[in-house]
């Protein structure tokens, strides 16, 4: 049965982690990802964040039966501002030296675009970016390995630098430290254009064979370092055929029930925590999944 949790902020803004615990307990208790400033506004800047302060946030939120499974950090790791760039890292730094205050060893990201929005540049993918990504993920392990803490890595199709099953393959060969995880996201890893068929065609709603072999080549690749599953869903835009991907999960195309017996079968156990959720219907959505 999949351990089902939420992405924090996307229940909107909270002036405590008083009032963020008591709004998830009363849906039903459970773990989250928690980026904090985006969720708590008034919540302290990350430079002036300390154990005690975090503590104080973690003990809030298990007053109401919520701990957290991944502390979000969200940064750019090949921002073409090198001094940005350092900046970035360094927000990421703060994360991982407070893990055990927040009672998470986990930090995750994303690994970056150059675009100025964080969308689609042409040029992220290029080989130099690459070599930033990893130089700056270099300095993100050392960072861990420092203070006893895991970077969660989550590769996304089309805009990101690591976009594609093979590159995030390479970059867990090149990295061989346990302190390198994977967050599982099936929707933002779909290809823009769908997940192709065994003659090369994407199809509205995917067989059954392709998807299986989609999610067999992630899981097959880097099941064993996952540490979290982002659970949405996603359509094919019926007049362009391209990826529509922020859907809440179960109201999209994707074999969610499959995906759980994959997992089973391989006894990966991990959170799946859900995005782009309706908060209206969110309890309805968990309770579903937790039947898979």
């Amino acid at each position: 049965m999949p351990r089902i949790g939420y992405r924090a902020h996307d229940f909107g803004s909270f002036d405590s982690a008083s009032a963020l615990g008591e709004r998830i307990e009363s849906i039903r208790p459970s773990c989250i990802q928690l980026a904090l400033n985006k969720v708590i506004p008034s919540a302290k800047p990350w430079q002036e964040w300390d154990e005690e302060y975090i503590s104080g946030i973690a003990s809030d939120l298990r007053a109401h039966g919520v701990t957290v499974a991944i502390i979000g950090c969200y940064i750019n790791p090949i921002n073409p501002d090198k001094e940005a760039r350092k900046k970035e890292i360094e927000r990421f730094g703060r994360s991982l030296s407070l893990a055990s205050a927040f009672g998470c060893p986990y930090v995750g990201t994303e690994t970056g675009t150059i675009a100025p929005d964080g969308g689609f540049h042409i040029d992220t993918s290029n080989p130099g970016n690459l070599a930033i990504f990893r130089d700056s993920l270099a300095r993100m392990l050392d960072l861990a390995e420092k203070h006893d803490a895991y970077v969660a890595i989550e590769a996304v199709a089309r805009n990101h630098s690591i976009s594609t099953i093979e590159r995030m393959a390479d970059i867990l060969s090149r990295f061989q430290t346990t302190r390198l995880k994977t967050i599982f996201d099936p929707v933002n890893l779909i290809p823009y254009t769908g997940i192709t068929e065994a003659d090369g065609v994407s199809l509205r709603v995917p067989s059954e064979e392709a998807e299986q072999r989609f999610i067999s080549r992630v899981l097959d690749l880097y099941g064993e370092r996952m540490v979290a599953v982002h659970c949405k869903d996603y359509i094919l835009d019926p007049e362009t055929g391209t990826k529509i991907g922020d859907l809440p999960a179960l109201t999209g195309v994707f074999r969610w029930a499959s995906f759980a017996r994959e997992l089973r079968k391989r006894n990966i156990d991990v959170p799946w925590l859900l995005e782009n959720h309706n908060p209206a219907t969110v309890r309805e959505t968990a309770e579903t999944l937790e039947k898979f």
